[in-house]
């Protein structure tokens, strides 16, 4: 399959894959620092309280 590809069209999925990769570790990052900036007591909005 690889050798179907050119270079340029080669280069197109290596970079595509890179920033979808980037872009997903960003996000997970971030998500995460979200959690942790969080107090833990929070769950008044689940619980309904």
């Amino acid at each position: 399959m690889l050798d179907t590809l050119t270079t340029a069209a080669f280069t197109f999925v290596f970079l595509g894959v890179v920033v979808g990769l980037g872009a997903a570790f960003v996000l997970i990052l971030w998500e995460v620092e979200r959690q942790l900036a969080k107090p833990h007591r929070s769950r008044d909005r689940l619980g309904g309280g």
